[in-house]
């Protein structure tokens, strides 16, 4: 993993150095993942320019997008790819953010937050909204043109996580690894939630609704392990969800892995 240290966002990474299950290596400098780019400097434009990124997979819906456009990359071509994860939308918002519905946190409590996001998790799994953006990825990644590529939601925590984990299951990577990535974004994002966490408290002296948005904000372990989980349930093992309900057939994981492993 190789984090890149940019001004205008917090959770950009290069998911290459993983090793898989047949001994090889996710390749550097192919894929990244990041939460949203619409704060990126000119400096930072640059050296994103300079990683060689062609392709970018923007998940957010077209109300997040609204007022929140990412800063344009030349030489880049953008794929909207809609989820229709309300819950990860309003997660990764910011009250003040144009466009994020703030007031929605007001009757939210830290018990339905959880419930809410472990919820989110699972509904990757099986909505068809969800599986169709997720088969739509997986094209665009297949396409050896549209490499290096960076895909990302608003917090790069629960849209990029599912469809990054989608990615390296495909690859070979173990569960262990894939989960330790996912949790990644709280190291690389702590210092901006716990900034937003405080003001939230210091303007609201309630430790339940600041506890309640730390679900929201964070990646816990748990969430993931919800869609993980309810793969295994009810299809044994993420390949077998891979090709029964993703579409990856023997044919494309070996190109994948062609594309994507040392």
């Amino acid at each position: 993993m190789r984090y890149i240290d940019l001004e205008g966002t917090f959770n950009f990474r290069d998911i290459g150095g993983y090793k898989t299950n047949e001994n090889r290596t996710v390749s550097f400098g192919k894929i990244y993942r990041s939460d949203a780019l619409n704060f990126l400097t000119p400096e930072d434009v640059k050296q994103v320019e300079a990683l060689g990124i062609k392709t970018i997979i923007d998940y957010r819906n077209e109300k997040e997008r609204v007022g929140n456009e990412d800063v344009e990359i030349p030489g880049t071509t953008v794929y909207y790819l809609d989820p229709k994860a309300d819950v990860a939308a309003l997660a990764s918002s910011e009250m003040n953010d144009k466009g994020s519905g703030g007031h929605q946190f007001d009757t939210l409590t830290a018990d339905f937050a959880k419930t809410l996001m472990t919820q989110q998790n699972v509904q990757f799994v099986h909505n068809k909204d969800s599986v169709e953006a997720y088969k739509a990825m997986f094209d665009i990644i297949l396409d050896e043109t549209n490499i290096a590529s960076v895909q990302h939601c608003r917090g790069g925590k629960d849209r990029t996580g599912y469809g990054i984990a989608l990615i390296l299951f495909a690859l070979g990577v173990d569960k262990k690894t894939i989960v330790e990535d996912y949790m990644l974004t709280n190291f690389y994002k702590k210092d901006k939630n716990e900034k937003s966490l405080q003001e939230l408290f210091d303007k609201t002296g309630d430790h339940d609704k600041v506890l309640a948005v730390r679900y929201l904000k964070e990646a816990h372990e748990s969430f993931i392990m919800a869609a993980l989980n309810e793969i295994d349930t009810h299809f044994e093992t993420p390949l077998n969800y891979l090709q029964k309900v993703i579409g990856l057939d023997d044919e494309k994981i070996t190109k994948l892995k062609d594309l994507y492993l040392d």
